[in-house]
């Protein structure tokens, strides 16, 4: 089994997936599945990563001669250990000797079970709803908060049931990668162009994710009142998303406003077009940044100035862990990050070093001050 690019964006980025067989001919219940998923407007990426993980479990079926509605919680174990160690006879040891992270491996199995979920809404009879019903008599039924700002406040906080149809492997979280102020300051003196600099002081000084910097449009910016919007948008011709579902402002420093009136003025002159971050050279002059072109970059920046283990959202993980450091809200950073819960922020910068948790203790009285 294998993927196969379906539609793509007027600017040639792939935008539809399916899985064919061996002979190249569509997987109808894999098809229909991925389908859907465009239909509700799940994230290009999402669609993508679907398909290749649908792949795979469908060729570990056809391996091993199963059929869609053969699957269990044995099954579904049996197709962990396969993605872990492909190899029948290897056994894995260490992270370090296995063919996928345990957290890949987790997303294949919730790919598999949003998979066996949509089969199951056909009802009796459908292929896969045998399969979805037996998943279901052992799904894991857990309690999920609902949380927002005004947790606590009244009758706020909510709970509401999930289920969760197959196994997972147990992860551990790693320690989050961030970068000194002098990295940083490394890192954009690094930067050879106006266009990277304003990409990388983006980054570094809003906490935008990638997709939203390379989504901005010159509408979106306004350098009188220092203020960036973030709007959702699904036609960006590079086919990049913002993870947001309504527009967010957020403020921007002084020198970020005036970096961008210099790289309009020195770089981008009159070329015409509403995006901000563009080729400027080549036969894609005017035409949106593609992802791998920041990638690109940083892979030079890091030769450049030896700093390696980077990606443009361990400067957004910096710019978070510097606000909680200062003592910002969590409230105002879950909101700057445009969170759309502040839970998400509790549980993804919940990372403190033994240094930041001493200095909360003498903050809050609970530890005299060093003399």
């Amino acid at each position: 089994m294998k993927v196969q690019v379906t539609s793509r964006t007027d600017s040639g980025v792939p935008a539809g997936w399916c899985v064919v067989d061996e002979q190249g001919l569509p997987v109808l219940e894999a098809t229909r599945f991925l389908a859907h998923l465009s239909q509700i407007e799940r994230s290009p990426n999402t669609c993508k990563a679907y398909a290749h993980d649908l792949a795979l479990y469908l060729t570990f079926l056809d391996e091993f001669d199963f059929k869609i509605d053969d699957a269990t919680n044995d099954l579904l174990g049996r197709f962990a250990h396969w993605l872990r160690s492909p190899q029948a006879s290897v056994t894995a040891v260490s992270e370090q000797s296995v063919a996928r992270s345990r957290t890949t491996v987790n997303r294949s199995l919730s790919a598999v079970a949003s998979f066996y979920a949509y089969l199951g809404s056909y009802g009796e009879g459908a292929i896969g709803n045998l399969a979805f019903t037996r998943l279901m008599q052992t799904a894991h039924i857990f309690h999920r908060a609902n949380r927002r700002l005004v947790d606590n406040v009244g009758s706020a906080r909510r709970k509401r049931d999930g289920h969760r149809i197959g196994p997972r492997l147990p992860v551990v979280q790693k320690t989050m990668k961030t970068l000194t102020v002098e990295q940083v300051n490394t890192i954009l003196g690094a930067c050879r162009t106006y266009q990277h600099r304003l990409f990388f002081c983006l980054a570094f000084t809003t906490g935008m994710r990638i997709g939203q910097i390379l989504g901005l449009r010159h509408e979106d910016m306004d350098t009188r009142s220092r203020t960036i919007w973030i709007r959702p948008r699904d036609d960006n011709e590079n086919g990049v998303r913002g993870k947001i579902r309504k527009p967010h402002s957020i403020p921007i420093t002084r020198q970020l406003a005036r970096l961008y009136e210099e790289y309009m003025h020195e770089e981008y002159g009159h070329i015409d077009s509403r995006y901000v971050f563009i080729s400027l050279t080549g036969k894609r002059v005017g035409r949106p940044l593609a992802p791998s072109s920041i990638y690109a970059s940083v892979r030079s920046i890091q030769r450049r100035t030896q700093i390696y283990g980077w990606t443009p959202h361990t400067l957004r993980h910096t710019y978070v862990t510097l606000q909680r450091q200062a003592g910002v809200p969590i409230e105002i950073f879950s909101n700057l990050v445009t969170h759309a819960h502040i839970q998400t922020t509790i549980e993804t910068y919940s990372h403190l070093s033994a240094d930041d948790l001493r200095e909360a203790l003498i903050r809050t009285g609970a530890w005299e001050s060093p003399a």
